[in-house]
């Protein structure tokens, strides 16, 4: 028995949901605040090291080889059946047309339609985590929908967790959103491909990459990160093995490239248009983009036509590597050290100062290899620590981590997490009581 879990979900099959009623309290979150220590301090268990020298700065490798960090690219030994070199889309010519906010049958039970979105969310949950986290379970090769009291919500594949090369596994790198949340942008590292998935139908509208084929040039991806589906129907991806940023059209042709080619091990300089191994790209609300870099742990505000706004050197993430930076309240930014230990940083890139950091060198608080901080409505941060196969919630002000999610009954305990997103357009409330 998960002791995570209630025992009635235990051993038992993913449960139907219900329609929630036409009206539902909304209001807006919280603002993130922060508790800013200074650059020395770290809460939870255990005291940080002193910045280190760091060896030879490499490339983030998630996936089963990720804890030993390589300087080399090569294309992965993983191949599975090939898939068209294009983007693909749902018979008939293109994505489903839907109305957005319309509950769509999956086969398992209606889900709460899309009534809310970011500027607007739904009521909170009490505690520590305040809407349900959609978790990228990579080594599971699925996508995981966990509520705050820890109870699976949704999952893709619906039967459950995939071997890498099987039928219908699910690219799991990394998971967002779609703006009006009625779909997820799922990319695969291992299976090389970026898919967009209908939330409710659970099907494919559509992909761009070979499956199971690494390569360059206007058709393929090469261990692809971050995606992101923007307002005006482009997706935005970091193709990490091929150091460029992407900008795929609707038609499934790449719009622009950011990043000139570059032989051998990638170097970071934006002025040259050399982007080295990006592994984050999160779009905000004015359309710029907050670029992270692997090599050379640079992090750089983008205009949405790529214009550098600017670039400045991550402050000292105790030997590991910057990934995933998120902005935070105010302009501060929000770093993953993935290490291990690993480290999260809070950072404002005008004044280079450090105003909180999580550091734990040892302990149940230590972090192994972690991948992307979140700040969170209330001022909590959620971390998807991979190398210890949980997500969880630390508390800023007193340092210590708060609420744990390692895995659930049915299905699996989670697989190297590395990325997650928070479903703020669907009221799950009415569907579970916390």
């Amino acid at each position: 028995m998960n002791e995570d879990l209630p025992s009635w979900l235990d051993g038992g099959s993913e449960h139907g949901v219900a329609q929630p009623p036409q009206a539902a309290e909304q209001r807006a979150p919280a603002s993130v605040e922060w508790t800013r220590r200074a650059s020395g301090a770290a809460g939870g268990e255990g005291r940080p090291n002193r910045a280190r020298n760091r060896n030879s700065v490499r490339p983030r490798n998630r996936g089963a080889a990720r804890r030993r960090r390589i300087a080399t690219l090569g294309l992965l030994g993983l191949v599975a059946a090939g898939g068209l070199v294009a983007i693909i889309h749902a018979a008939g010519g293109g994505p489903a047309a839907t109305t957005p906010g319309s509950p769509r049958g999956a086969g398992q039970g209606a889900l709460p339609a899309v009534r809310y979105g970011p500027a607007s969310p739904p009521p909170a949950w009490p505690g520590p985590l305040p809407y349900p986290v959609l978790i990228a379970d990579q080594g599971n090769h699925r996508l995981l929908l966990v509520s705050p009291t820890k109870k699976v919500l949704w999952q893709y594949p619906p039967s459950g967790p995939k071997a890498p090369a099987a039928v219908g596994a699910a690219p799991a790198e990394f998971v967002s959103f779609a703006p009006d949340g009625g779909s997820v942008i799922a990319t695969g590292e291992h299976e090389s491909v970026l898919e967009r998935i209908d939330f409710y139908t659970r099907t494919v509208l559509w992909h761009f990459g070979q499956v199971g084929h690494a390569g360059g040039g206007s058709s393929r991806l090469d261990r692809p990160t971050a995606g992101y589906l923007l307002k005006n129907g482009n997706v935005l991806v970091a193709d990490v093995g091929n150091c460029r940023e992407l900008l795929i059209n609707p038609a499934g042709r790449v719009a622009a490239v950011w990043g000139q080619p570059q032989s051998g091990f990638c170097q970071t300089d934006t002025a040259r248009r050399l982007f080295g191994y990006p592994n984050g790209d999160q779009p905000q609300a004015n359309g710029d983009i907050l670029m992270t870099f692997g090599s050379g742990d640079r992090i750089a505000l983008l205009s949405s036509q790529g214009a550098v706004i600017w670039d400045k050197p991550a402050p000292t993430l105790y030997g590991g590597v910057a990934s995933d930076a998120q902005m935070a309240a105010g302009g501060d930014v929000l770093i993953t050290g993935y290490g291990h230990p690993g480290a999260v940083v809070l950072w404002n890139p005008q004044t280079g100062a450090v105003l909180w950091q999580y550091h734990v060198t040892s302990g149940p608080g230590a972090l192994a290899d972690p991948t992307l901080a979140l700040p969170l409505p209330g001022g909590n941060v959620l971390v998807t620590d991979s190398g210890n196969n949980r997500v969880v919630v630390i508390d800023p002000q007193t340092g210590a981590i708060v609420w744990s999610y390692t895995g659930s009954s049915p299905g699996a305990t989670l697989q190297d997490p590395s990325a997650a997103v928070l479903d703020l357009w669907r009221n799950w409330q009415t569907v579970e009581k916390p």
